[in-house]
């Protein structure tokens, strides 16, 4: 009983000290992005993962991509979707799925957070965001609260049992993520932005893409 309530809370900490940060940075001033459409050539962009290998998007015409932005390694919602890619990892691998996994983490604390993990994806730090920017990726104190009706608290409490140590959060409480299917000509052929957080594009989704 007792460990079930200190489970709770937990998710329930969790939940409260987002909705502080967001009240925090809803007085920042947000800038409107651009939203990456549909049928259009997927912004190409050069950066380093997070081991420094260097990474081109162009470099993967031929092969079907999956790029997906999430807020930080600390995040454990973020970290249970991290959990469900992996799932998925060696059915990727059979239709020769790339997996390109934009973090707003320092490369610091992203190698602290992938210790005793061998990530199918393709791990990239962007502190800097410049990436979250060119994708037109969101940042939405509103959306951001709208996850404690979506099961933000569940997730939450999911995401933080996969830890395997605490990873401070590095990057901003209302970044919304968001997911691109890239075909092999390098053309986005799904474009989803998250409603919520915890919000990503289901795995069947992905599937029927691959298909």
């Amino acid at each position: 009983m007792r460990m079930t309530i200190l489970k709770n809370l937990n998710g329930i900490s969790f939940i409260m000290a987002l909705a502080i940060s967001l009240i925090f940075q809803s007085f920042t001033i947000k800038v409107p992005k651009m939203k990456v459409q549909e049928k259009q050539t997927a912004p190409g962009f050069t950066i380093n993962d997070v081991n420094g290998k260097i990474i081109n998007l162009a470099d993967y015409k031929g092969k079907k991509v999956l790029l997906t932005f999430y807020r930080n390694v600390g995040c454990p919602i973020c970290n249970l979707r991290f959990h469900e890619i992996q799932e998925q990892s060696e059915y990727f691998k059979s239709k020769n799925l790339i997996v390109l996994a934009i973090y707003e983490s320092s490369a610091t604390n992203m190698k602290k957070y992938l210790e005793g993990e061998n990530p199918y994806a393709v791990m990239v730090p962007n502190p800097e965001q410049d990436l979250y920017q060119l994708y037109g990726i969101e940042k939405s104190t509103g959306k951001a609260l709208k996850s404690i009706f979506h099961g933000g608290i569940g997730k939450a409490k999911k995401g933080k049992q996969l830890f395997k140590t605490t990873i401070k959060q590095d990057g901003n409480g209302n970044t919304i993520g968001a997911d691109f299917l890239i075909d092999e000509r390098g053309v986005v052929n799904t474009a989803y932005y998250g409603k919520f957080i915890g919000d990503h594009l289901p795995i069947d989704k992905i599937k029927s893409f691959l298909n």
